[in-house]
Formats: C-alpha cells, sequence, structure tokens
C-alpha cells in the first residue's frame, strides 16, 4: 500500500536484540566473579601414611674369603687416596644392568662386615695356613684345567669350608664339584656358580695369578643374592697401598667400571652399588672383580662398557701381572 513502511526493517531489528540479548547471557554463564561471600573453599588434602616395614627379614650370611696377603707398596701410599671422597650418587637409571635373598631394607638388623685384621692380614694368613685347606688347593691347582673354571674358597662364620665353582657349563659342574671334595677329611660345601661364555675373560685374567685359587685381594659381600632394585653392598680388603679397581662382568659379558662407588675410610674400602636387571632372570651370575695396581689404569676409564674379551685383553696388556686380583659373584634376582 502505499505509505506503509516496509516490514523487513522490524525482523532485522529484532534479531540483532535477540542475539545480543544471548552473548549477554552467555558472558554471565561463561564469567563468573569471585563475589564477596561467594569464594569456592579450598581442595581438602590428600593424606598419606607410611606403611611400616617388616622387622622379620632373614640375616644374609657373609663369607670371609680366603685370600695370601701381599705386604704394601711403600711407594703406592697415595694409590687409593682418590676413593676417600663419597661415592657419586646415580639415578637408579645409571646402574649396572645385572640377574636372585634380599638385601635387608632400612629399619632392619643388617649385618655387619668382618672388620680387617689390624694386624695386615693376620686373619687371611691363618685362613691360607689351615691345613684343611692344603689338600683342597692341591686338588684346585691338579684338576681345573679348563679355561672357563675357577674354584673360590670361603670361610663361612661357624669355620666352615664353603667351595664356590664358577663355570659356564653347568653340565660339568656336579662332577667338578665332586671330584674336588669327595674324601676330604674335612666336609666342604660345594656350591655351582653359572656364568655366561662371556664371562670368561674376566675368569681367565684372574688365574694368571700363580697364587690361585689363594687370591691376594678379598671381595666380602653382604649377601651374594641381591634382589633387583636393591645395593649390592661389602668390602675390599688387601689393597693397602695401592689403587683399587672394582669391576663388574654381567651375564651379557659387557665390563662395568664400579670404582665411583668405593669408598675409603681407615683403610677400609667399601662399596654399596644399586643394581637392576632388565628384562626376565637368568640362572647365570655377576662376575666382580677387584684388581689393586701402582696407579691408575688407563684401561678401566677407556674401556669400561666394552666386551670381557676386549677390555681385559688391553688391561693385561697395560698392567703386566703385578697386579693384585680378588674375584667374586653375585646373583640379581629379575623383579617378580
Amino acid at each position: 500500500m502505499i505509505g506503509q513502511r516496509p516490514a523487513g526493517g522490524s525482523w532485522a531489528l529484532a534479531a540483532g536484540l535477540s542475539l545480543a540479548f544471548h552473548a549477554a547471557a552467555a558472558g554471565v554463564l561463561l564469567w563468573r566473579p569471585a563475589l564477596p561471600g561467594t569464594a569456592e573453599p579450598p581442595p581438602q588434602p590428600i593424606q598419606i601414611t607410611a606403611m611400616p616395614l617388616s622387622a622379620a627379614l632373614p640375616q644374609a650370611e657373609v663369607l670371609r674369603p680366603v685370600t695370601a696377603p701381599v705386604p704394601a707398596d711403600p711407594e703406592g701410599g697415595a694409590g687409593t687416596a682418590a676413593q676417600e671422597t663419597a661415592p657419586e650418587t646415580l639415578p637408579q637409571a645409571a646402574s649396572p644392568v645385572l640377574t636372585g635373598n634380599e638385601l635387608p631394607t632400612a629399619g632392619a638388623d643388617v649385618p655387619q662386615l668382618p672388620a680387617p685384621a689390624e694386624d695386615g692380614g693376620a686373619v687371611e694368613m691363618a685362613a691360607e695356613a689351615d691345613p684343611r685347606l692344603v689338600e683342597l688347593f692341591d686338588r684346585i691347582r691338579s684338576r681345573l684345567a679348563a679355561p672357563c673354571l675357577l674354584a673360590l674358597p670361603a670361610l663361612d662364620a661357624e669355620g666352615g669350608i664353603r667351595l664356590n665353582l664358577l663355570a659356564a657349563d653347568d653340565a660339568q659342574i656336579p662332577r667338578l664339584l665332586r671330584d674336588l671334595t669327595q674324601g676330604l677329611e674335612t666336609e666342604v660345601t660345594g656350591q655351582a656358580v653359572l656364568l655366561d661364555p662371556r664371562q670368561c675373560p674376566g675368569l681367565a685374567f684372574a688365574r694368571r695369578d700363580a697364587r690361585y685359587p689363594v687370591f691376594p685381594l678379598g671381595i666380602s659381600l653382604q649377601s651374594q643374592d641381591v634382589a633387583s632394585g636393591d645395593s649390592l653392598r661389602g668390602t675390599v680388603s688387601g689393597g693397602t697401598g695401592r689403587y683399587v679397581t672394582l669391576l663388574l662382568v654381567d651375564d651379557n659379558g659387557v665390563t662395568h667400571d664400579l670404582r665411583r662407588f668405593l669408598v675409603n675410610a681407615g683403610g677400609r674400602i667399601r662399596f654399596d652399588v644399586p643394581v637392576a636387571r632388565d628384562g626376565a632372570g637368568r640362572d647365570t651370575h655377576q662376575l666382580l672383580l677387584a684388581v689393586a695396581t701402582p696407579r691408575r689404569p688407563e684401561t678401566v676409564g677407556a674401556a669400561a662398557g666394552e666386551l670381557a674379551e676386549t677390555f681385559f685383553d688391553r688391561l693385561s696388556r697395560e698392567i703386566g701381572p703385578e697386579a693384585l686380583v680378588g674375584v667374586s659373584s653375585v646373583y640379581v634376582r629379575a623383579k617378580s
């Protein structure tokens, strides 16, 4: 009609007002100012309760290795000075990978390691002169000629004789233990220690010592059976006046330098090494070797992480036959 205003402008105005109203409502919902008296209460704190540790843990057996002490090198009095500082604190992931009796945990009664003799090794010399061991030593020297075999005599807390036989072939271990112990006047308890063939160069390195099966260094472990995630603890004796190196050859044949875990305090060398095993457990043990030299061997720092065959060939050429050696083994149990 003439003079009638079009209706389209009214609809546009109504739509605009509707949109503005809804936008304002949404803004109120999204923006919630903290008005006086309307603040939200703080979140409730989380309660953490510490569970007590069980004190009924088994006592770990401490074996004393039979050693042949060597007089201290008078010119090497400062040889272990570098080990008088505290060991480095490393993350668990940096520990050697190893393979299991569980070590005592915090709060439990931890067995004390035997203190070293004040007379420079009289206890070890008495063990070496023990007449019960003479025939056993003769049998070991005459009957263990294979390259990857090593017998380690030790004394338990009651003075009994323990013989650990380290070998890479488990089929021959029972027969060899029987040949070494059968018919002796004194009872000898034999124990098989299975190694991986890739660890054999470590045994060959140790057997170069003409005093074998009596080594000049002694490695005393708090336990020879450690759970993955616990610590391998013990002492090294017989290296006074020399630079002491502690090595671990794992059951993959890899050589690890454990010197950073050594602490020399008052002439007593201790170690506390966190260990862990990745993957499934194995029957094989880890090989420990202590080496005492007049000075720090360059091979250890340069070749740590190499396979035992490469590492010990290089170490033998550097230090020659004068180095003092000690041997032990440990089983690292995989996580269940």
